[in-house]
C-alpha cells in the first residue's frame, strides 16, 4: 500500500515563520522544521534500540519534498534492518563528504544558530562557488583549484571574490572540526599578492549638492503609495543603513519619546543604536501605520508580515528612477548617511554627535556599548532640524521645477 503524504509543495512553500520554532509532519517520521526566520529544514525523527533521535536530510528548497521522501523512504529501509541511519549517514559523509554536503551543513548550523544573512550567503555559494566546487570530494579540493576560481571571480567583482574565500575558508574549518576533513586548502591564500585589492576603496556614491538632494527628494515622491517609495522617503530623514530600515519593527519604535531603539543584533557594529524621530518622521510612520501596523515589520515582505523586505530593494528603486552607477548625479541608499554627515557639519553641529548618530565604529567596545545613548537631547534638536532643512530643500526643488 502506497505511503499516504500529508505536505504538498505548495503547502511547504506556503509555510510561513512562527514565534518558534516548528515540526510539520508530512508522515512516516519526515518533517519539515520551521525556525521563527522562516528558514525550512528536513528531519526525519526514529527510534533506535529504545532511543529517540533524528537525522537531517538538507535545507528546502535546496533539498526538495520528493528528494526528501525518498532519503526518509530510505532510512525506514535501514531501520528495518537493524542500521542506524544517522550513523550510517555519518560514516558515508566521513568517507565521500562533497563540498555541497558540507555546505549545506555549513548553512545549516547559521540557520539554527540564529545568524543573519545566511540566505544571502547561501545564494552567492549558489551562483560563483558551487557550480565549480560542489560535486568534488571534500578532501580532493586542492589550494590551486580554489585559487583559480577565486582568481575567476575577481576578475569580474572584486569584493565578491573576498566574500567567497571566507565563505569556503568557513566551510572547510566547519568540516573539519567534525572530522570530515584534516584540511583547509583556503588558509594558504590569505596573504597572496595576487588575492590583494587592485582597485582603489570606492567611495558610496552620493549627490554632492543642495539642490541636488531637494531634486532626489522630490524624483522619490513619484515612487508612489509603495512600502519601498514610503521607505525611501524616510531614509534622507533617518540616515541609517539599509539593512537597519528595512527591518524596522514596530515594537523598537516609541512615538511617545520620539525615539527609534535598534537593538544591537540588528546593527552592523552589534551595539545597540538610538535614532531621534523628528515630526515629519512620526508623521509619515502614522501612515505607514494604518498599513502594516497588524504585523510586526514596518516594512513586511510578503503578506504573512513576519519578514522585512529586501534592503536591496532602496537600491534597485534608486536606479529605476535614474541614480544607478553611470548617471549624471548618482545616489546609493548608503549616500543619505554621508549627505548628512557633510551637511551637518557644514551647518556647525558638533562632530561628536554626528559620529554617534552615525553609529560608526569604535575601537573601544565597551565604549560604544555606551555611546548609543550619549547627546540625546542634543541628537533630537539635530535630527529635527535636518527634517526642517530637508523640507527647504523639497520645497526649493518644486520651486525650481515649476
Amino acid at each position: 500500500m502506497a505511503r499516504k503524504f500529508m505536505l504538498t509543495d505548495i503547502q511547504v512553500k506556503a509555510l510561513g515563520p512562527g514565534k518558534k520554532l516548528r515540526r510539520v509532519p508530512d508522515g512516516g517520521g519526515l518533517f519539515l522544521v520551521i525556525d521563527s526566520r522562516g528558514n525550512k529544514w528536513w528531519e526525519f525523527r526514529y527510534t533506535y534500540l529504545g532511543k529517540q533521535t533524528s537525522v537531517g536530510f538538507g535545507s528546502y528548497p535546496e533539498t526538495s519534498i520528493a528528494e526528501a521522501r525518498k532519503k526518509a523512504a530510505a532510512a525506514r529501509e535501514q531501520l528495518k534492518q537493524g542500521i542506524n541511519p544517522s550513523a550510517e549517514r555519518k560514516a558515508a559523509i566521513v568517507a565521500g563528504m562533497t563540498f555541497l554536503e558540507a555546505a549545506e551543513s555549513y548553512l545549516e548550523t547559521r540557520q539554527e544558530s540564529g545568524l543573519k544573512n545566511t540566505n544571502g550567503i547561501r545564494l552567492r555559494l549558489q551562483k560563483h562557488i558551487l557550480p565549480a566546487l560542489g560535486k568534488m570530494p571534500l578532501k580532493s579540493i586542492t589550494t590551486p583549484q580554489v585559487l583559480a576560481l577565486v582568481l575567476a571571480i575577481k576578475k569580474k567583482r572584486e569584493e565578491m571574490a573576498k566574500r567567497c574565500r571566507t565563505y569556503c575558508s568557513q566551510i572547510f574549518q566547519h568540516a573539519i572540526v567534525r572530522g570530515w576533513t584534516d584540511k583547509n586548502p583556503v588558509r594558504e591564500l590569505e596573504r597572496l599578492p595576487e588575492l590583494r585589492r587592485a582597485t582603489p576603496v570606492k567611495h558610496q556614491r552620493a549627490v554632492k549638492t543642495p539642490a541636488e538632494l531637494g531634486a532626489l527628494l522630490l524624483d522619490i515622491e513619484t515612487i508612489g503609495h509603495t512600502l519601498v517609495g514610503m521607505g525611501l522617503k524616510l531614509a534622507p530623514h533617518l540616515f541609517v543603513r539599509a539593512s537597519e530600515l528595512a527591518g524596522m519593527r514596530w515594537e523598537e519604535l516609541d512615538f511617545k519619546d520620539s525615539v527609534w531603539r535598534i537593538p544591537a543584533e540588528r546593527m552592523k557594529m552589534t551595539q545597540p543604536h538610538l535614532v531621534p524621530l523628528s515630526r515629519q518622521v512620526k508623521k509619515q510612520l502614522e501612515v505607514l501605520r494604518e498599513l502594516t501596523g497588524w504585523g510586526p515589520c514596518v516594512f513586511p515582505g510578503h503578506k504573512a508580515g513576519q519578514a522585512p523586505i529586501n534592503p536591496e530593494s532602496f537600491r534597485i528603486a534608486l536606479t529605476r528612477l535614474g541614480y544607478g552607477p553611470g548617471a549624471l548625479v548618482s545616489h546609493t541608499h548608503h549616500g543619505f548617511r554621508s549627505v548628512a554627515a557633510t551637511f551637518l557639519r557644514e551647518q556647525g553641529f558638533d562632530d561628536a554627535w554626528i559620529e554617534v548618530q552615525l553609529s560608526h565604529a569604535k575601537r573601544n567596545k565597551v565604549q560604544a556599548a555606551y555611546d548609543f545613548a550619549k547627546y540625546v537631547p542634543q541628537r533630537k534638536k539635530m535630527l529635527q532640524a535636518w527634517s526642517n532643512y530637508l523640507d527647504k530643500l523639497r520645497a526649493a526643488a518644486v520651486g525650481g521645477e515649476s
